[in-house]
């Protein structure tokens, strides 16, 4: 090879090695931004999510008071005149007792008054 064919050679070589050194970088810095925004993303959702369970666990509590105090209600709450005794007992029937204090809680549930 000529010296000028030689500097020729040397100078694409270089140039190409260039151009990956270049390209590996480019690559370096958008994984990195990739990362970040991944954590961005990650902790973005784990608050979305510790949100909803505050919320849920809220929910399901208030759920859980309303329906005790509303089967106490039922099972204390005489039916009418001729309804006898306000506990299950043998004249008392427990499954409308049930029906009333699960509209009951529906009712409280969604905000109606009973």
């Amino acid at each position: 090879m000529a010296t000028g064919e030689q500097a020729g050679y040397s100078n694409s070589v270089d140039q190409a090695m260039n151009q990956v050194l270049l390209a590996e970088r480019v690559a370096r810095d958008a994984v990195a931004r990739c990362r970040s925004e991944a954590a961005r993303i990650l902790a973005a959702a784990e608050e979305d999510v510790r949100r909803i369970v505050e919320r849920t666990e809220g929910r399901v509590s208030l759920a859980s008071r309303i329906a005790d105090r509303t089967v106490d209600l039922a099972v204390r709450e005489p039916r009418g005149p001729e309804a006898g005794p306000a506990s299950p007992g043998p004249e008392t029937d427990v499954q409308d007792l049930l029906e009333r204090a699960v509209d009951g809680l529906v009712d409280e549930i969604l905000g109606e008054e009973p």
